[in-house]
């Protein structure tokens, strides 16, 4: 881990989780690959501004400071890096991808998010509750306390499918980069409904996937709260080699 102040300053990176800021995670692959990178950095940017960051530096600065990290990192590593900007630091910091397409359980989290359009550290009631599951297994599917229904986990965004038929939330929440790469293969594959079914309404369908960059594309198990259970793995291993041949092609 690492950060610097605005001057520069080498300075000790903080818990990010109910600190003011920005955030944006990407995998990394050996020999410095970083698929969609520039998307990343992007959407961090845009994050610190809708935020209202008093500091945002420039994608010259941060380029820097990321490079230098990942040269630092070596060529031989594979995981994830996050950047983080606050009110007064930049700062980096990467951890293994351990929950790469391994089958979450889910366990229900009341909450909704005060900026839906931004990734922000400030919301250490979500974030900060990861520390409580084991992430590489499990995963905090948010129910809305007021619309009393589900769009997205902590960590990714949800595709809800019955047969070739798939739900996939689009309001009030973040669409992530590996989902909004996969959209033009799925609208080839198959029948994409925009919404986000409620609680009573799980028992339709018979897989749900996670969609993030430290998952990948993943399997929901079971979300026992809702008495829901997977029902098989046909469009898991589709969508899955959907992902795996992205992620091929961009690191090529």
């Amino acid at each position: 881990m690492q950060a610097w102040t605005t001057a520069g300053k080498p300075e000790n990176h903080p818990e990010p989780w109910g600190r003011p800021g920005a955030f944006s995670t990407f995998r990394v692959y050996p020999n410095r690959k970083t698929p969609f990178l520039s998307d990343y950095l992007d959407r961090l940017l845009d994050s610190g501004k809708r935020l209202n960051l008093g500091w945002i530096p420039d994608s010259t600065e941060i380029s820097g400071r990321l490079n230098s990290y990942l040269n630092d990192l070596g060529n031989d590593y594979s995981g994830l890096v996050r950047i983080c900007l606050f009110e007064d630091l930049i700062g980096l910091s990467d951890r293994p991808a351990n929950s790469d397409g391994n089958p979450v359980e889910g366990w229900l989290l009341n909450y909704r998010r005060p900026e839906p359009l931004a990734k922000s550290t400030a919301e250490k009631e979500l974030y900060g509750a990861l520390s409580e599951l084991e992430v590489e297994k499990e995963d905090w599917v948010i129910i809305d306390p007021k619309d009393n229904d589900i769009r997205e986990t902590a960590t990714s965004n949800l595709i809800f499918a019955t047969g070739k038929n798939l739900l996939i939330p689009e309001k009030f929440i973040l669409q992530g980069i590996v989902l909004r790469k996969l959209l033009p293969l799925l609208n080839s594959e198959f029948s994409i409904t925009r919404g986000a079914p409620q609680d009573n309404d799980l028992s339709d369908f018979d897989e749900i996937l996670l969609c993030g960059t430290g998952r990948g594309v993943a399997p929901l198990s079971a979300l026992s709260e809702l008495g829901w259970n997977s029902r098989g793995d046909i469009l898991f291993n589709q969508v899955r080699q959907m992902y795996d041949s992205l992620i091929e092609g961009a690191c090529a």
